[in-house]
């Protein structure tokens, strides 16, 4: 009796595996087979097979999210960074697609989030990434750390687009949030020498000596917060050094002097403390 119930439990089961259930069991293997497949092209480098091994294995089971990763990781193999051909722009497009859909299924993933970074830096779609990660501080931006590190993505993002005011805007909000970040505020400092620097004597004398106060200011607190900061006393030295051609640039003679005196006290003290950092750590 209890032989003849155990040939009927298997054949029950037989008809449910034979069902729209076997069916999904069996294509659900073949996904991860073809997933598998795709990983094995991707490490010998042959990343076209592997992106068709990647689609095949979503084909077969769309929610596989791992081959969504893996397929945007296979893509931006195939890319090539900075090409404007469509063959490159859809090779862009498709790894920052399955990258999101990816997403979709691991929301937290931040190696995934700063791929699609990569990509839209690399394609100079400066535009997109701004509104991906704009999208996220409105998204997860209560989070102090979270809004600081995303408005230090932001500050990077416009500031390779060019858009010097918004790039200043950001990294403003990142030294708001971090005000005991001496990083926070060199980045600031370091802009601001950037954009003086570049753009010479086009740029209003007014505007001119603002970034070059700005610049200072944010510099100098850096340098109080780190000991040793070399690096931000080598550019309070450029930053007086732009002073000195504001200076030469109204035929302020006296002001012209006085500022390179200041600039090299600032090269010495950048040699001096970068001679101890090293020591430190080493």
């Amino acid at each position: 009796m209890r032989r003849k119930r155990l040939v009927t439990t298997l054949a029950l089961a037989i008809l449910v595996l034979s069902g729209t259930g076997c069916q999904g069991t069996v294509d659900g293997l073949k996904a991860n087979f073809a997933a598998k497949q795709g990983n094995d092209l991707y490490k010998a480098q042959d990343f076209q097979k592997a992106v068709e091994w990647y689609r095949y294995s979503l084909y077969k089971n769309p929610e596989l999210a791992i081959a969504y990763h893996n397929a945007g990781l296979a893509y931006m193999a195939l890319y090539k960074p900075g090409s404007h051909h469509p063959k490159d722009v859809y090779y862009a497009q498709q790894a920052i697609d399955h990258l999101q859909r990816y997403l979709r299924f691991e929301p937290d993933n931040e190696d995934a989030k700063n791929q699609i970074l990569t990509v839209f830096l690399q394609a100079e779609r400066y535009d997109d990434a701004a509104k991906f990660f704009e999208a996220e501080v409105k998204e997860r931006g209560s989070d102090p750390a979270v809004a600081a590190r995303l408005a230090q993505v932001l500050g990077m993002i416009y500031a390779k687009k060019g858009d010097f005011e918004s790039s200043l805007e950001w990294y403003k909000k990142r030294a708001e949030i971090e005000k005991d970040n001496p990083e926070a505020l060199y980045t600031i400092g370091v802009l601001c020498w950037d954009k003086v620097y570049h753009a010479g004597t086009t740029m209003e004398m007014d505007k001119r000596n603002e970034m070059i106060e700005m610049g200072l200011d944010y510099l100098k607190r850096a340098a109080d917060l780190r000991d040793n900061y070399f690096e931000a006393s080598a550019y309070i030295n450029l930053l007086f050094r732009e002073k000195a051609k504001a200076a030469q640039l109204v035929g302020n003679i006296e002001d012209f002097a006085k500022f390179n005196q200041e600039a090299d006290k600032y090269v010495k003290l950048s040699l001096e403390q970068r001679k101890k950092a090293m020591v430190k750590k080493g």
